[in-house]
């Protein structure tokens, strides 16, 4: 299955946590400049404290994602399907990689909660997540309504269908000052009227938030945004499949990454094997 297609201008191409992947500078050093010193190593993963990420070299084409999907690890109750094995496609011949026609191990990785991201190194150096309060991309946010009654505040102040994929509605790409007031209003409201006091939220447009909505449609939470002018990959992971992973590294639950040949040509690859295995 096809997931969408990225770039990488700095020859760096990186599978990042993106929990903490805005720290990176913070903690010491841009990842672009680790990318860098790994992808002349021939790839590697990289940890800082909470941060994670792996860096392999990179053509200067489309380099297309893919997975191999199975069922989730909570059947039946979740039906969706996860990602087993991910693909990127590194557009480089193996022979420029390694000598050998094996795979060469590069260490391993957890699933962040918060999803992880495919993209150029330093693009990726621009991201703005979550952990700085009141910063966006844009100046603009979406305003989501859910909880008890719901659909008496969608009906009284005219809220639209939402691309999240599960049926929410509110407002998309509001100016910041304009989403709080229309929140404020709609939960001081949904108060008066006896239902939950809390029904409208606030998501700025950082770009962890930007990640999650392009790939509400998708049912491996797959999506697409631009970052420093570059498309990167964002993917997310149903919350009920997550409940696997809250561990992380600490119990263990990390997942090998490699470098493979793929028909002559040079993949990276990263498998999240089923409970068990």
């Amino acid at each position: 299955m096809v997931l969408g297609e990225v770039s990488a201008p700095s020859g760096a191409v990186v599978l990042a946590c993106a929990g903490f992947l805005d720290e990176w500078a913070e903690l010491g050093e841009p990842l672009s400049v680790r990318a860098g010193r790994a992808v002349a190593a021939g790839g590697c993963c990289l940890r800082d404290r909470l941060a994670e990420a792996v860096a392999v070299p990179a053509g200067p084409g489309s380099l297309t994602a893919t997975a191999i999907t199975r069922a989730g690890a909570y059947q039946p109750y979740d039906t969706s399907e996860t990602i087993a094995v991910l693909t990127v496609d590194l557009d480089l011949p193996w022979a420029a990689l390694a000598s050998g026609s094996g795979p060469v191990s590069l260490g391993d990785l957890p699933v962040d909660r918060c999803g992880m991201v495919v993209g150029d190194a330093r693009a990726l150096d621009s991201w703005v997540g979550f952990l700085h309060g009141s910063r966006t991309v844009d100046g603009l946010a979406d305003v989501r309504v859910s909880g008890r009654g719901e659909e008496q505040a969608w009906a009284h102040f005219g809220a639209l269908p939402l691309p999240s994929g599960d049926g929410c509605r509110g407002w998309l790409d509001l100016p910041v000052e304009m989403a709080r007031e229309r929140a404020r209003a709609i939960n001081e409201w949904s108060a008066e009227q006896g239902l939950y006091r809390h029904m409208a939220r606030v998501d700025l447009h950082h770009h962890q938030h930007l990640g999650w909505r392009a790939g509400g449609p998708d049912p491996l939470g797959a999506g697409l945004i631009e970052v420093a002018g570059s498309p990167v990959l964002c993917l997310a992971w149903t919350p009920l499949e997550l409940q696997r992973f809250g561990g992380g590294r600490s119990a263990g639950q990390v997942y090998p990454v490699s470098l493979e040949n793929d028909e002559g040509g040079a993949v990276l690859r990263w498998r999240v094997p089923p409970m068990g295995q």
